[in-house]
């Protein structure tokens, strides 16, 4: 018996296609809702010329940071993520260079940060549904309000 692959459909029967819709404006033509896409992190764009890992040892931030990592990744969205943890944009000359040297443009990629503990911060922007981690800041050095 031949599998009925849909190049191999028996004739006089139509194949539903599935009908592609617009979410919402930033996202892409398919069927899946954004708002279901679950956040995720990025290290691919991590400076670890400002802080590092090992930064993170003092204070006990490493554990911070994996408790961190493991809420954001159980979070059902970025609402709920920015909520959780205090989303406070970014919009300093300094963040606009960094996503320019990205290759991003900072018109339309925001730099932000949240809180991960009273003082430790990540910063970094969200793009396709992951947050790009560029900067460690445990003791909020950078923006400060």
């Amino acid at each position: 018996m031949s599998k009925k692959l849909p190049h191999n459909i028996p004739k006089g029967k139509k194949t539903a296609l599935s009908k592609p819709q617009v979410t919402n404006k930033h996202s892409k033509l398919t069927n899946v809702d954004i708002k279901d896409e679950k956040p995720s992190v990025s290290l691919k764009y991590i400076d670890l010329g400002y802080n590092s890992f090992e930064d993170l040892r003092e204070s006990h931030n490493l554990k911070h940071f994996d408790s961190f990592l493991s809420k954001l990744n159980k979070s059902p969205d970025w609402d709920s993520v920015y909520r959780e943890f205090q989303r406070a944009d970014s919009d300093d000359e300094d963040s606009k260079k960094k996503i320019k040297s990205l290759g991003y443009d900072p018109v339309q990629t925001e730099m932000f940060h949240l809180r991960v503990t009273q003082k430790f911060r990540v910063h970094g922007f969200v793009y396709e549904d992951r947050f790009k981690l560029v900067w460690l800041d445990p003791n909020h050095e950078i923006h400060k309000e």
